[in-house]
């Protein structure tokens, strides 16, 4: 540091000055602060001068704002200054580094260390750069945990799952650590426990870890009120009971949910159900009719929902004549799909189910390309045994001798490529 060298940050600023051939008048001028205030600082008068006035000199001497930080985080200790040089690091872009060191020295401060977790956590809603708000959370767990804590350990944990779940190619791995919370659940804010409640269901379904998902989603419904994450708990319990084929108390919860179909998506969603129960029960041609007339009003996210049902029921029955008509009508626009793991899943098998048809009606050609933007889908939400499951069939129709335009093939070998690169 160049305060091994520099002993003071006068010295600094009258050495810079000098060399730079500024007269103190000057200096004066273009930052604004006192001549006889310049000259106290340069002399050692002012022992601890304030970061903000030190600033503008700096800026003017053109000393790095690095430098700054490094010696004021070595002789500061008053929490008011190092949360001023914490909001000027932020609005002046610096490094992640930066500053989290002064982050780290304004928590070490002069006051009670809960009073400065928590103005800390506060400032960092904020903040848009993800990875300094991931940073910033990391110092506050730390922090939390070498301090006692608990409350914000829960909510340092919290809060940076509910930004890396988002990362839907990591989700094994976020859903975990998202997981780890529930040691330190009950220091969460009761809004907070019902949405980690709710998350992790949602999670775990979207990883097809349906037992875990009914856990985590009757964990939100044990809180007292009425709020939207205990509507929507109702679907993830109903759906994910039909998965392991316990259909009594997929009924259950679904005849819950229908008390809320006010709401046009709650609507949707019932439809949806609805033809799912009809087809298991054997009524085909109730469910094509119920799913064709909702295609012609659906949103773009039910219409992949129920066009999946469609080629399913169509494609089991072997009518390939009914899969095109479907695919020939269909609307989905790929360009609308949420962003949404569990949309995108569904939308991945719609691919699927495509080049299953064009395999069958012998399209070797649009088959592979299905197949392949297929495993591109699954590959985003981290469902790694789809995607490998359309690769084989991709190879399968290769190692056959089936004519694939050669840039299919350079696709294949690509996506191949990336998954070798990934592991």
């Amino acid at each position: 540091m160049e305060a091994s060298i520099i002993r003071t940050i006068g010295e600094l600023i009258h050495d810079t000055r000098c060399t730079l051939n500024i007269t103190l008048t000057r200096l004066s001028e273009l930052s604004g602060i006192h001549k006889g205030t310049i000259s106290r600082i340069e002399n050692g008068n002012v022992k601890r001068p304030e970061f903000q006035t030190i600033l503008p000199l700096a800026t003017v001497l053109q000393i790095p704002f690095e430098t700054l930080i490094d010696y004021y985080v070595e002789i500061e200790t008053r929490s008011d200054h190092l949360k001023s040089m914490y909001e000027t690091a932020l609005s002046q872009g610096s490094s992640i580094e930066q500053i989290r060191k002064v982050a780290a020295k304004y928590l070490e401060s002069n006051e009670d260390s809960l009073e400065l977790t928590e103005k800390l956590f506060q400032s960092i809603s904020s903040i848009e750069d993800t990875f300094i708000k991931l940073t910033l959370y990391d110092l506050i767990i730390d922090y939390s945990l070498s301090h006692g804590i608990m409350p914000y350990i829960a909510r340092g944990m919290y809060h940076k799952y509910l930004i890396e779940r988002d990362d839907f190619n990591r989700l094994k791995e976020t859903y975990y650590s998202g997981k780890n919370i529930l040691n330190y659940v009950n220091f969460l804010p009761q809004e907070e426990q019902i949405e980690l409640f709710y998350k992790l269901g949602v999670h775990a379904y979207n990883l097809r870890f349906y037992h875990e998902s009914i856990e985590h989603c009757k964990g939100v419904l044990k809180y007292d009120g009425e709020n939207l994450h205990k509507v929507n708990s109702l679907v993830i319990l109903r759906d994910a009971y039909f998965h392991i084929e316990d259909y009594a108390q997929s009924e259950h919860y679904s005849t819950q949910y229908k008390q809320f179909s006010s709401c046009p998506l709650i609507r949707e969603n019932i439809v949806l159900m609805e033809a799912v129960f009809n087809a298991k029960k054997g009524n085909v041609k109730q469910t094509v009719e119920l799913l064709s007339e909702f295609l012609k009003t659906c949103s773009n996210d039910s219409a992949i929902l129920a066009t999946n049902q469609l080629l399913q029921l169509y494609l089991k029955q072997g009518n390939l004549k009914e899969v095109g008509v479907v695919l020939s009508n269909c609307k989905i626009d790929p360009s609308l799909i949420s962003n949404n793991p569990f949309v995108y899943a569904k939308y991945a098998d719609f691919l699927k189910l495509q080049g299953d048809y064009y395999l069958a009606v012998g399209d070797y050609e649009k088959s592979v390309n299905c197949l392949l933007e297929g495993a591109l889908y699954y590959s985003k939400v981290d469902d790694t045994v789809n995607a490998r499951g359309s690769q084989l069939m991709i190879k399968l129709i290769q190692e056959n001798d089936k004519k694939i335009d050669i840039e299919v093939v350079k696709k294949i070998q690509e996506i191949f490529d990336q998954y070798m690169k990934d592991e």
